[in-house]
C-alpha cells in the first residue's frame, strides 16, 4: 500500500463543503427572506452566483500560474488571468455596492456583507480542497490513508 502523505484529512474536506453548503444556503435564504421587489432579490442571486463562479476560477488561475511558474509552462494566457481577476473584482464590487445601496437598516446590510464574504472564503477553500483531493488521488494511484 502507497503510504503518500495527503494534504486534507476526511475532517478538513467535510468542513469545506459543509461551510460552502451554509455560506451558500445562508446567501439565498437571506435573499428569499428580503423583504425587496423581485428583480431586487434577482440582482442578490444573479451577483451572489457570480461571485462564487468567479471566486472558484480565480483560486484555480491563481494555483494554475504558481504551479506553471515552477515547472516553466503556461496552462493560462495573460488574457484569463486578467479576466479571472477581473470578474472576481467586479463581482465583488457589484455585491458590495448593491448592499450598500439597500434600502435596509445596519444589521441586514451586514448579514449580506458577512455572508459574502462567507461564500467568497468558502468557495476558495472548497476549490482548494476538492482539487488537492483529486490530485491526491492521482498520485496515491486511487489509494487513500490519512495520517
Amino acid at each position: 500500500m502507497n503510504m503518500t502523505r495527503k494534504r486534507n484529512t476526511s475532517a478538513f474536506t467535510f468542513m469545506a463543503y459543509v461551510a460552502f453548503a451554509c455560506a451558500f444556503a445562508g446567501m439565498f435564504v437571506g435573499i428569499y427572506t428580503l423583504d425587496e421587489a423581485l428583480s431586487v432579490k434577482g440582482y442578490y442571486a444573479v451577483t451572489a452566483l457570480f461571485l462564487t463562479m468567479s471566486a472558484f476560477v480565480l483560486q484555480k488561475v491563481v494555483r494554475d500560474n504558481m504551479e506553471d511558474a515552477q515547472e516553466g509552462k503556461k496552462r493560462n494566457t495573460s488574457a484569463f488571468t486578467f479576466m479571472a481577476w477581473a470578474a472576481f473584482g467586479c463581482a465583488m464590487l457589484a455585491m458590495f455596492i448593491g448592499i450598500y445601496t439597500l434600502k435596509q437598516d445596519l444589521p441586514v446590510k451586514g448579514y449580506y456583507a458577512v455572508t459574502a464574504l462567507f461564500l467568497t472564503m468558502s468557495s476558495f477553500v472548497l476549490q482548494k480542497t476538492i482539487r488537492d483531493n483529486s490530485e491526491d488521488r492521482h498520485l496515491d494511484g486511487g489509494n487513500r490513508t490519512e495520517e
